[in-house]
C-alpha cells in the first residue's frame, strides 16, 4: 500500500473490512493521520423522542428499511418499541450481529410484497432503502407498499435520504406528495461528503403522516 507519511490516511475501510470478513488480517499500523469525523447533529438528523411524541395513539411497532446492523432498532428498543429490522447486505454478517443484539432481522428483497398484513405498523423508518438503483417505477412500487403495511394515523420517517442531484429530490418528492401525507417535519439540508471530496452533498429528513382514506 502507497500512503504520504505523516500525511492523511486513505479512505479504505471498506477494504479492511473485506479482509476481516474473510480471515485475513486486517490492515497493518502506518504512519498517517486519521480523518476527524465531526460529530455535530445537523437540521436533518430528527431526535427519536420528538419523532415519537408525534404519534397518534403511540407508536408500539415498527419497521426499519435499510437498517445496516441494526442500531436503529436497538434505540427504539429503549423506548420500548419494538422495530422489526430489514437488512440485505450480503457481504457482512449484519443479521447474525442484530439477532445477536436481541433484535429481530429479516432477509427482504424490495423487488417482492413485504410479508405483512394491511395497516400493521405505526412507524416504517427508512434511511438508504430508498435507494433502488435510479429506477422511478421500483421506487413507485415500494412506496405503495410502504403505504399498505402502515396504519393509518402512522408515521413515515425518512432519516437523511440522500438526493445525488436535484432532479432525484423533485422525483421523491412529487412520488411522496401523491400519497397526501401530513408533512410533520421536512428538512432538506447539505452535509460534507463523509467519502473526503469536501462537497456538500444534498439529504432529506422528514416525518410524513399517513391520511384516514375511506
Amino acid at each position: 500500500m502507497s500512503y504520504k507519511v505523516s500525511g492523511p490516511c486513505p479512505d479504505d475501510w471498506s477494504l479492511a473490512q473485506k479482509l476481516i470478513l474473510r480471515g485475513c488480517e486486517p490492515l497493518p499500523r502506518r504512519r498517517c493521520f486519521a480523518k476527524t469525523v465531526p460529530k455535530t447533529r445537523s437540521k436533518n438528523d430528527f431526535l427519536i423522542d420528538d419523532v415519537l411524541a408525534m404519534g397518534i395513539g403511540g407508536i408500539r411497532i415498527g419497521f426499519d428499511i435499510g437498517s445496516g446492523s441494526g442500531t436503529f432498532a436497538a434505540r427504539m428498543s429503549e423506548k420500548n418499541v419494538t422495530v422489526l429490522t430489514n437488512t440485505l447486505h450480503t457481504d457482512a454478517p449484519y443479521a447474525e450481529f442484530i439477532a445477536a443484539r436481541g433484535l429481530l432481522p429479516l432477509f427482504l428483497s424490495f423487488d417482492h410484497r413485504f410479508p405483512f398484513y394491511d395497516n400493521v405498523f405505526d412507524l416504517v423508518h427508512a434511511t438508504t432503502g430508498l435507494d433502488v438503483g435510479g429506477k422511478p417505477e421500483k421506487l413507485e412500487f415500494l412506496m405503495f407498499d410502504i403505504d399498505r403495511i402502515l396504519r393509518a394515523g402512522g408515521l413515515f420517517w425518512l432519516d437523511n435520504i440522500y438526493c445525488a442531484n436535484d432532479e432525484k429530490k423533485r422525483t421523491l418528492t412529487r412520488l411522496i406528495e401523491r400519497f397526501r401525507y401530513k408533512k410533520m417535519k421536512w428538512v432538506i439540508g447539505e452535509k460534507i461528503d463523509a467519502g473526503g471530496s469536501g462537497k456538500p452533498e444534498l439529504y432529506l429528513s422528514a416525518v410524513l403522516q399517513k391520511p384516514v382514506r375511506v
